[in-house]
């Protein structure tokens, strides 16, 4: 079992020490549930709760337990201070070691789980569901399959939900959860599935990528929509599945899909909208168009969306969707679609090989934002991996790309992001903030933008705001990758909470994954006393990076106070980075 606190850097922000006395009260509860139930509680770090059980019966019963007792205790709470847990039960091996440690893949999926239910509420494993099912009293819910990093096969997960605040008392407690239609938010909501590649040549795929996230970015800019975030939608690219499902799993009203073929100069778009819930179709169109009209289907396909979901939006509105980060020619949009393809790759080479497509696309197009943006970064990342000699020369490339890409299209989020990130590592740490201010009044439903500003603001001594601005990101979409989390340990770290940092680097399906966070770490396992931990990360770190120099480094972090530098400067010190 294992378990962890929804909303909890949001509760010890508003109010630390009675977040801290309800913590502790609350764990009382788990300890003696979970001894009652024929478990031992392994490990209590953080906010989270990790046990182990000889029956995986009494572990889901104890988990009801847990949950029936809290929400009586949450109903003596104020609103805003009542703590809900997430918790995940998976039945599998573990290895445990001397000390009483657990690890291993039955671990990682009860985690994977736990982020996986709702506050509240339980998941299940496929392999727990199958020996509980008809032995438990409460109605389980399957949702569907979710891929687990490093685990071969997909893993089966079931929902046991929380009763919903607005049933009353005398309700049953084992009441069926709630439907997908109460779940979803009270804006109209929707995801947009990524379009089906049907041209005959499958690398073609890229093209069908792009229409379904320009798309999913049209959407984003209106406040009377939530949309859920790429991550989230694409995770169902290639699998089959039915709309009531992922109704129930993004929490969304109403699904698009559609798809793509591609064929010499002509493109055809076919797109359906589905109420989720019922799984009727509400629209479907076909647009049979010449490629240079792309954005044309674009707009109209939005603009249909829109009017079945909010009816009719105000003008400006209705110009924000025409004005988006559209090129006239299709070959420059081609361009950059190609460009990002590369960019993710991540490494020197294909950075430039990304740069000149951008660049190609900005002289078929001169008022093509979005590939100034794109541009930007390209120089962005080389300063930041040190792939150039002239660093400083990079980052006003960057500068100077970011700000054109802004004077192009001002309107664009991503624009602003760009240059709030050019801003940060230049150090103009308040200028960054304006930028990623500014990048989420334009789109509020990007959680990158969250992320953002919570990477500058806790270099700017507001830690605890920066973990609750990724709270919220993490709201928006649960799925976000790996940097999105390795920011957590960033702001834990300056918060001086380095066991909640310490946490969440062990929780990561693969924390070596980005080389350069093994600074963080390697400072944040100094300040714990686990020098041995701080002196391998410090290794992993400098075989990345083997001209590594602490006072050139130092230098470049844009901390805002002298005394956060000074902190982080003597945990690499002393885990051997000096």
């Amino acid at each position: 079992m294992s378990a962890d606190v929804a909303g909890y850097s949001r509760l010890m922000g508003t109010d630390e020490k009675a977040t801290v006395k309800t913590l502790n009260a609350y764990r009382d509860v788990f300890s003696h549930s979970v001894a009652d139930h024929a478990g031992r509680v392994v490990d209590t770090a953080g906010d989270s709760v990790l046990a182990v059980f000889e029956s995986v019966v009494e572990a889901v019963d104890g988990a009801l337990e847990i949950q029936t007792e809290l929400e009586e205790r949450n109903v003596m709470l104020l609103h805003e201070r009542r703590m809900r847990f997430r918790i995940g039960i998976n039945l599998g091996d573990v290895i445990e070691q001397d000390d009483g440690t657990i690890y291993g893949d039955g671990v990682n999926i009860a985690a994977r789980l736990e982020s996986l239910a709702d506050p509240g509420g339980i998941a299940l494993s496929g392999t727990a569901h199958d020996f509980v099912d008809g032995k438990i009293k409460a109605t389980i819910n399957f949702v569907g399959e979710h891929e687990v990093k490093n685990i071969a096969k997909p893993v089966r997960v079931y929902r046991i939900g929380p009763r919903s605040e607005a049933e009353p008392e005398s309700e049953s407690k084992s009441a069926a959860p709630r439907t997908a239609a109460s779940k979803t938010h009270a804006r109209p909501s929707i995801a947009v599935l990524p379009f089906t590649n049907m041209s005959d040549d499958a690398e073609e795929s890229y093209f069908a990528d792009g229409i379904s996230e320009d798309i999913i970015t049209a959407l984003s800019r209106f406040k009377e929509l939530v949309v859920t975030a790429r991550n989230s939608s694409f995770t169902y690219k290639d699998n089959a599945v039915n709309a009531q499902q992922i109704g129930i799993e993004l929490g969304v009203r109403y699904i698009l899909e559609g798809s793509v073929r591609k064929a010499g100069d002509r493109v055809r778009v076919t797109a359906q909208l589905i109420e989720a819930e019922g799984g009727h179709h509400i629209w479907a169109e076909r647009f049979d168009r010449r490629l240079e009209d792309v954005f044309a289907v674009q707009d109209e396909l939005t603009s249909k969306i829109v009017a079945t979901l909010v009816g009719q939006l105000v003008d400006t509105e209705r110009r924000r969707v025409g004005t988006d980060t559209h090129t006239e020619d299709p070959k420059a949009y081609d361009l950059v679609l190609r460009g990002r393809e590369l960019f993710y790759h991540m490494n020197c080479d294909d950075n430039l090989a990304a740069r000149k497509l951008y660049e190609q696309a900005i002289e078929l197009d001169a008022s093509y934002g979005r590939a100034y943006a794109s541009l930007a970064w390209t120089y962005m990342m080389a300063y930041n991996e040190y792939w150039s000699d002239e660093q400083h020369l990079e980052l006003d490339r960057a500068l100077e790309i970011a700000q054109r890409g802004v004077q192009v299209d001002p309107a664009s989020h991503s624009n602003r992001l760009a240059l709030g990130q050019v801003h940060f590592f230049g150090k103009a740490l308040a200028k960054a903030i304006e930028s990623f201010e500014k990048a989420i009044d334009l789109n509020p439903n990007d959680p990158d933008g969250y992320a953002f500003l919570s990477q500058a603001l806790s270099l700017n001594g507001q830690s605890e705001k920066a973990i609750e601005l990724l709270d919220h990101a993490f709201e928006l979409n649960a799925n976000l990758g790996q940097w999105h989390r390795m920011q957590y340990i960033v702001a834990y770290f300056n918060a001086r909470r380095y066991d909640d940092a310490a946490l969440i680097y062990e929780r990561l399906e693969n924390p070596h994954a980005m080389p350069f966070y093994q600074r963080w770490i390697a400072a944040t396992f100094t300040y714990l006393g686990r020098d041995e931990e701080a002196r391998a990360a410090a290794a992993r770190y400098r075989t990345t990076y083997p001209n590594f120099d602490l006072t050139e480094h130092l230098c470049r972090i844009p901390f805002a106070q002298e005394e956060d530098r000074e902190h982080y400067g003597e945990g690499l010190r002393r885990a051997g980075l000096a």
